[in-house]
C-alpha cells in the first residue's frame, strides 16, 4: 500500500516538471514568434525597350525572387512589343501606317492613349505622343549628324496636336483628323511596362523591390523597413549627383537632354522634342519627378522638361501626389513645394 506522502510528494514532482516544461515550450514559442525573417536580396539587369532594365527584389528564398524577376520581365517584354510602333505587329505600327482612317486597337491600348491625352491637356501641350511625326526627322546614331532644315519642320508641325486624336471605345478604334498624323508612345510606355512589372511582384508577395528602367523607376516597400535610396544624376556630370532622395513606396522618372543628344554649331540636339516649335526644347537640363505610379512620373517629366520652371511649377499643383524638381538649363535647381521631404536628412 502506498504511503499518502509518497503519493503527495510525486504529484508536487510531477507538477514542478509540467511547469517548467511548459515554461520550456512557451520560451520555444516565443522565440518562433519573434525571430527576423531572413531576406535575400536578388539582383538582375536586362535589356528591353531600348534600355536596362536593372531588378532588385528581397524575398525569402532566392529561387522565389528569380521567378518573380523572369514573370515581371516577361511582361515587360509584352508590353515592349505591344507598344513599339517600329514592331509590325505592332497595333501602333498599324496605325502610323494606316490606309483607312479608323485602325482596330486593343483596349489596353485605347487606355494608355487616353491617359496619355488626359497629360496632354493637364500640361497645356507640353507632352504630347503625336510628335511622332517629327521623330524621323531627328537622328542620334551614325555619321554627319544634322538637325533638320526648319521649313520641313514647319510644315510637318501642321500634323502635331494631340486633340487631333479620337478614341471609340464601342468599336475599339483610334482614328485621327490628318492621315500624316503618328503617334509614339516613348514617353508614357516604358512607365506603363515597369508599373505592369510591379503588379506581378506584388501578387508574388514579395519583401520588397526597385525597379530602374533607364531612368524610370519604382520601387515597393521593403519589408525590413528601411527606405529606397535614389540618386539624382547631374545632368552636366556623368556618375556624380546632384541629390539623393529616400523613398519607401512610389516612382521616380528623370527626363535629361543628356540620355540622346549631339552637338551641332555648339548647340545640343537632343530627343525631347516641343510640341510647339518641333526641335528640342531648350530650357532645362533635366526634370525629375517624384509620383505614385511610373506612368505618370514618365509622362510628366516629359511635360514638365518641355514646359520649363515657370509653367512647370504650375502644372505640377494640379498633381497633389506628385513632386518635381528641375534642373534649369543654366545649372540652377528648383522644387515643388513637396519635393525637399524626400531628400537625405543631411540635403534638407
Amino acid at each position: 500500500m502506498i504511503k499518502t506522502s509518497y503519493i503527495k510528494n510525486l504529484l508536487c514532482l510531477c507538477a514542478r516538471l509540467t511547469s517548467i516544461f511548459g515554461l520550456v515550450f512557451l520560451a520555444i514559442l516565443l522565440n518562433s514568434c519573434t525571430k527576423e525573417p531572413v531576406f535575400h536580396q536578388v539582383q538582375s539587369t536586362r535589356f528591353a525597350m531600348g534600355t536596362t532594365i536593372e531588378m532588385t527584389v528581397l524575398d525569402t528564398s532566392e529561387s522565389k525572387a528569380n521567378e518573380a524577376i523572369d514573370e515581371s520581365f516577361n511582361e515587360i517584354l509584352r508590353i515592349a512589343s505591344l507598344f513599339y510602333e517600329g514592331n509590325p505587329q505592332s497595333p501602333l505600327y498599324a496605325f502610323n501606317n494606316r490606309k483607312n482612317n479608323e485602325t482596330g486597337m486593343p483596349v489596353e491600348v485605347l487606355e494608355l492613349i487616353q491617359r496619355s491625352l488626359n497629360v496632354s491637356e493637364k500640361t497645356n501641350g507640353a507632352f504630347d505622343i503625336t510628335v511622332g511625326v517629327l521623330l524621323p526627322l531627328f537622328r542620334f546614331r551614325g555619321d554627319s549628324l544634322i538637325p533638320p532644315d526648319s521649313s520641313i519642320v514647319k510644315e510637318l508641325l501642321s500634323f502635331v496636336g494631340y486633340k487631333n486624336l479620337k478614341i471609340n471605345y464601342k468599336k475599339s478604334t483610334l482614328s485621327a483628323l490628318y492621315s500624316k498624323i503618328r503617334v509614339t508612345m516613348g514617353g508614357i510606355a516604358k512607365g506603363y511596362a515597369v508599373d505592369r512589372a510591379i503588379e506581378i511582384l506584388l501578387k508574388k508577395g514579395v519583401a520588397g523591390t526597385l525597379i530602374n528602367a533607364g531612368g524610370d523607376l519604382r520601387v515597393i516597400s521593403r519589408k525590413d523597413g528601411k527606405p529606397w535610396q535614389v540618386g539624382i544624376q547631374n545632368p552636366r556630370k556623368p556618375n556624380t549627383f546632384i541629390n539623393i532622395i529616400e523613398i519607401s513606396e512610389g516612382a521616380v522618372t528623370t527626363s535629361g537632354d543628356y540620355q540622346k543628344y549631339y552637338f551641332y554649331n555648339n548647340r545640343r540636339i537632343h530627343h525631347l522634342l516641343n510640341p510647339k516649335t518641333g526641335f528640342p526644347a531648350d530650357s532645362c537640363q533635366s526634370v525629375t519627378v517624384i509620383a505614385p505610379t511610373t506612368e505618370l512620373a514618365d509622362a510628366l517629366a516629359t511635360g514638365l522638361f518641355v514646359a520649363g520652371v515657370t509653367a512647370g511649377l504650375d502644372i505640377i499643383k494640379k498633381y497633389p501626389n506628385c513632386e518635381a524638381l528641375w534642373v534649369r538649363a543654366d545649372g540652377k535647381t528648383f522644387m515643388s513645394k513637396g519635393f525637399r521631404i524626400y531628400l537625405c536628412k543631411e540635403r534638407r
